[in-house]
């Protein structure tokens, strides 16, 4: 058993470190090496996270709840936006937590060593504030994408009016955009000293650039989550791996983006300043 135990803490012995010129290949062959030879950690990981996450979960399972007892158009005129309010703070709690997990998984899929536990803790303590202010963002705008969204629907059907209908796919689309964002805010605000509106700025760029690529993986993460939200195993699931799961999936996706267009450019930067002294 203690063998089990130490695999569990520390990865499977047996499986040789991952040497820099992986790093050099695919980054999808990297992600499933790393997925195969952290296993165990990804599970911890995941654990120890979705504990943040309860206060989350709570909400949706009361609105689980709602759908089952109440007609559809009661649940989204006056449940939904008031479960959407009380979403707000419990989303803010998973804020520092996230940056724990994104700095852990950006470390693990560079196959830089991160402990699960001491890693996880000093990444929360060094990013907690950008943290919190980020998932508080996300929730107030989960809310008023939301009403926004009913609204010029309401004023769309009630008017016959192309106008409206064009303003409610704009926010739509908006909407989809911000939170493709998100794959690269906090690996981010876990990598480089920046503040909070530089991060967003350079998310939005960061999404734009490769938009093809970052839709299928927003896709794919999106997918993910309907299919462990839509049965009660699936979120099980979701708390064991799922969350380490799909952030590996961004971590993997962001340190190749942030390769390709930040940290090559930083290392141009660097070497011209160098020549120029």
């Amino acid at each position: 058993m203690g063998g089990f135990f130490n695999r569990m803490y520390y990865g499977n012995p047996n499986k040789p470190d991952l040497k820099k010129e992986h790093l050099e290949g695919s980054r999808i062959k990297l992600f499933f090496t790393v997925l195969q030879v952290r296993i165990w950690q990804l599970i911890q990981l995941s654990l120890l996270y979705s504990v943040f996450w309860i206060p989350v979960f709570y909400i949706y399972f009361m609105l689980l709840g709602a759908l089952a007892d109440q007609k559809i158009e009661v649940v989204v005129n006056e449940v939904l936006p008031t479960l959407l309010l009380l979403f707000i703070p419990c989303l803010t709690i998973t804020g520092p937590a996230t940056a724990g997990v994104a700095y852990v998984l950006r470390k693990w899929s560079n196959d830089e060593h991160a402990w699960v536990w001491t890693d996880f803790r000093d990444a929360i303590k060094a990013n907690w504030k950008q943290g919190l202010a980020m998932m508080f963002i996300n929730g107030v705008l989960a809310f008023l994408f939301y009403n926004n969204l009913r609204f010029y629907q309401a004023l769309a059907i009630e008017n016959d009016s192309i106008f409206f209908f064009i303003l409610q796919y704009l926010i739509l689309v908006l909407g989809l955009l911000y939170a493709m964002m998100n794959i690269f805010i906090y690996p981010m605000i876990v990598t480089y000293k920046l503040k909070l509106s530089q991060i967003i700025k350079n998310a939005f760029i960061l999404t734009m650039v490769k938009l093809p690529r970052t839709i299928l993986i927003f896709a794919l993460v999106a997918v993910i989550l309907f299919l462990c939200l839509s049965y009660l195993v699936g979120v099980v699931v979701l708390i064991v791996i799922g969350f380490a799961f799909i952030g590996l999936i961004t971590a993997s996706y962001s340190n190749w983006m942030f390769d390709k267009y930040i940290n090559n450019r930083q290392v141009e930067e660097q070497a011209e300043g160098s020549k120029a002294e």
